[in-house]
């Protein structure tokens, strides 16, 4: 059986230009993988087939043949143990087909092996760590693998070394690729960049490793959908459940690791294979202490009026970090309290401009939540400035809820560098395994404050919005 609109690459096979043909192994949208054996060498071989889309005139498919075998050649420079080798590119003389000649590695790949369940932690890691290593040598090269699926992925016998397949055809452009309706790549593992054409590098693929690990630890995949297009529009649009409501050992590390590694902006993400690795180690190794901790700020100012009677409740101050946050929860009783805390706020503010911190930058958050009960984060660049728990008990309820929009509100001053900065807020609903995330990115200079609007709950049009003035 051939794939669908495709021309049929060889009736029976029993030799593909010198190698001689000794089973069939494997088989895909795109062409069939041999095991073959190669007289003038002595040795085994896989060699992997292609078939050309349909409906392509002479001149296109001739371009296409030239660049195949020329992007194929190049992915056959990269000389790592943890990328399959590439032996040889060609064209049979009697079938027509495209072919790439590589290593035959013995064992089994990914996808075999996640068909028996979830995959131990120990392992998981090892494997992936493997595979981030080959995918940055390959990235340094200037190959993007666009295909990173646990297909892909072999495991040998006895060693279980990792190596990365398929790297023959990486840089071919979808569109060349898909004339007969056979899209290269594999929608659950594809970047959101990826979904929507747009032009990938390294950062794609990271990505389509982290759903791969994030399918290793709990069995399941980080986006779903019942077909093609609710899947794609889980991966560029859905946040994915928390791998700690998933996978029982997990820890507050990996959890950190995930909303990096699968971030939907490739900027929020893990730069290169190094880093990815970096923060894969710092993800498992992570003590439980750390986990707690991992925040890593040590200073909190906390503003707050006291119950029954405005103004100042209490100042809480540990450490001496240069990160920290003030809070100003808006509880008071009357007017007078809400402008008392203001000229507060303002004081303070020309305080830190006079003593010398003027060349700092700052952010305002301009928070309101109708999020009955939950728990809400800030972050900037990956690292987390600010929390606290949602009551919403000042809302109304039911339709009067909706009507309005009213609930509790709050405001933090977050100091930063100067500088552009993802800033990432996050909210989690009480007794709810969504929760909610939404991304701006801000240019910021020294000694400028730029306002954040964030707004939560349904009544307010969306679960969460996040904006910048």
């Amino acid at each position: 059986m051939t794939p669908d609109n495709a021309e049929p690459i060889f009736d029976s096979v029993t030799k593909i230009g010198r190698y001689e043909v000794e089973s069939e192994i494997g088989r895909g949208a795109m062409g069939v993988v041999y095991l073959a054996h190669d007289p003038r060498l002595n040795r085994r071989v896989a060699i992997k087939t292609y078939s050309l889309p349909a409906g392509m005139s002479r001149i296109e498919e001739r371009e296409f043949r030239e660049r195949f075998i020329r992007e194929a050649r190049a992915a056959g420079r990269l000389a790592h143990p943890g990328v399959v080798t590439v032996h040889d590119v060609d064209e049979d003389d009697e079938g027509g087909a495209l072919f790439i000649t590589m290593e035959h590695v013995p064992g089994t790949n990914l996808e075999k092996l996640l068909r028996e369940g979830r995959i131990e932690p120990g392992r998981a890691r090892s494997i992936v760590d493997q595979v981030a290593e080959a995918l940055r040598v390959a990235h340094a090269a200037d190959i993007v693998h666009r295909d990173v699926k646990p297909a892909n992925i072999l495991v040998r016998d006895p060693d279980e070394a990792v190596k990365v397949a398929d790297f023959g055809v990486a840089r071919l452009p979808a569109s060349e690729l898909t004339r007969s309706g056979a899209a290269v790549g594999s929608p659950a593992y594809m970047s959101p960049e990826q979904i929507r054409g747009r032009e990938v590098d390294g950062r794609s693929d990271l990505f389509s490793l982290a759903v791969i690990l994030y399918e290793m630890l709990c069995g399941e995949r980080p986006f779903a959908g019942e077909d093609t297009s609710a899947l794609a529009y889980s991966i560029v649009h859905e946040t994915p459940v928390p791998i700690s409501k998933r996978f029982a050992d997990s820890t507050i590390g990996l959890d950190s690791f995930f909303d990096r590694a699968l971030a939907k902006d490739p900027a929020a993400r893990f730069q290169d294979g190094a880093a990815f690795r970096e923060g894969l180690r710092a993800a498992f190794d992570a003590r439980p202490e750390e986990d707690l901790n991992a925040t890593h700020l040590d200073a909190k100012i906390v503003v707050e009026p006291a119950e029954g009677r405005s103004g100042l409740a209490g100042l809480e101050t540990t450490g001496a970090s240069p990160m920290w946050s003030t809070l100003t929860r808006w509880k008071g009783r009357g007017r007078r309290a809400r402008v008392v805390t203001a000229l507060l706020a303002i004081g303070i503010l020309s305080a830190w401009m006079l003593f010398g911190w003027g060349g700092k930058a700052y952010l305002h958050l301009d928070a309101k939540s109708s999020v009955p009960e939950g728990a809400f984060t800030l972050f900037v660049d990956g690292e987390e400035v600010y929390s606290r728990e949602l009551s919403g008990k000042d809302a109304p309820k039911g339709l009067l809820r909706k009507a309005l929009g009213t609930a509790e509100t709050f405001e933090a001053l977050i100091e930063v560098s100067p500088g552009r900065h993802e800033v990432v807020a996050r909210i989690v609903p009480e007794d709810e395994w969504k929760r909610y995330e939404d991304t701006i990115v801000v240019e910021i200079d020294a000694r400028q404050t730029r306002k954040l609007r964030m707004r939560a709950g349904r009544a307010f049009g969306a679960p969460l919005s996040l904006k910048a003035d």
